[in-house]
């Protein structure tokens, strides 16, 4: 169809009319979707902030209840762990721990610490000293404070776990203070020695005529049949040579370490005791004289063979020296570490010149052990 001018500007103007409203038709409903997104975005972005803080918060809550459960299982394996440890260390104490000879000393009724029940009897009423008339107030009552000693000397041997040692008491009588070193000295191998427990009859041949308090005790039987309490006169060289080469002096026995004379404190007795054992103990071992008092019996042992061997600690020797200087008992003083004494006690202790088997000669008192004391000790 043919139009005319006027016609083809009509048709221009409605064709422009129409594309302009579609296009702003467009734009507005363009303008509407992104409003409605807008309006969208502002209502669900509050709402994500919200849930994110949310979920943020409980991520750290539960990172916080994982942490705090670690750390509580941590703080119960730790506990659980402190709690092992320390009871090992409890019981590794408890088996360590030295042991009281006071203590276990007073529970056997052993005479060696039965002064300290004594005194204050005997201070109290004087008729009830058995040396009512001493200066001193300690040897008035009947029995000795050898705890101290003791547990100076012995406690290193008084644990359940010490190394094992062979003990020896010269003495048994009634039995209670083997007793006492038998519960204070739980790893050593413990033997004793009593005149008593031979079989009765006269001395001259080699018999006890007198009553025998060793077999009242309950470890008495026990101690014969496994031959830990040997029965002879502890001053006799063949029966003490004979006890210690058989008895005790085997391959498959702890070192001999520790000597304890308790037997008829008789100074000889006493003497014999120390030069017959203090060369066979152990290096570091001791060798403990008990009953060393201002008696008849056990006098001169305090007054001559003590002071010579105190002397003999101290000995230089040389041909050269100020003073003259001698030995007095050269057996003893070779293997002599030092002396150590409490109140009617003392420790013999050795040095560490390894232990031998003298001879016989050797073995025994020397003959002016009493009667040359003057002369070794002034000259």
């Amino acid at each position: 169809m043919n139009l005319g001018k006027k016609d083809m500007l009509y048709e221009g103007r409605k064709n422009t009319r129409g594309e302009t409203f579609r296009w702003r038709s467009y734009r507005i409903l363009g303008l509407a979707i992104l409003a409605v997104c807008l309006c969208a975005c502002m209502i669900a972005f509050p709402l994500v902030s919200v849930h994110k803080r949310r979920i943020r918060a409980l991520f750290q809550e539960l990172t916080a209840s994982a942490s705090a459960s670690a750390s509580d299982l941590s703080s119960s394996t730790a506990a659980t762990s402190s709690a092992t440890e320390l009871a090992s260390a409890a019981a590794t104490t408890a088996s360590a721990a030295q042991k009281d000879f006071l203590e276990i000393a007073t529970s056997t009724g052993t005479d060696k610490v039965e002064a300290y029940k004594q005194l204050p009897t005997c201070l109290n009423d004087n008729n009830k000293c058995v040396r009512g008339d001493a200066v001193r107030e300690t040897c008035r009552p009947w029995g000795h404070f050898y705890d101290t000693l003791y547990n100076r000397w012995l406690g290193k041997y008084s644990s359940d776990d010490a190394d094992p040692i062979q003990f020896l008491e010269i003495g048994y009588y009634q039995g209670k203070g083997f007793e006492a070193y038998s519960k204070f000295l739980p790893a050593a191998e413990k033997h004793s020695m009593e005149i008593s427990c031979l079989p009765e009859g006269p001395l001259a041949e080699g018999k006890w005529p007198y009553a025998n308090p060793a077999e009242n005790h309950a470890m008495y039987k026990g101690l014969r049949e496994a031959h830990r309490l040997h029965c002879g006169d502890a001053s006799n060289y063949d029966f003490l040579h004979t006890t210690w080469t058989t008895e005790m002096k085997r391959a498959d026995a702890p070192p001999l370490m520790v000597v304890v004379d308790d037997g008829s404190h008789q100074h000889k007795h006493m003497a014999a005791s120390l030069f017959f054992w203090f060369p066979r103990i152990e290096p570091g071992g001791i060798l403990v004289v008990e009953d060393i008092q201002p008696i008849p019996i056990a006098n001169m042992f305090r007054t001559h063979i003590v002071p010579q061997v105190m002397k003999d600690i101290h000995w230089c020797g040389g041909s050269k020296s100020s003073v003259p200087d001698t030995v007095c008992f050269p057996t003893i003083q070779s293997l002599l570490q030092g002396v150590h004494c409490e109140m009617h006690i003392c420790v013999f202790v050795r040095n560490n010149e390894p232990a031998y088997e003298p001879d016989r000669a050797t073995s025994m008192t020397p003959s002016d052990a009493f009667t040359g004391a003057q002369k070794c000790l002034f000259g």
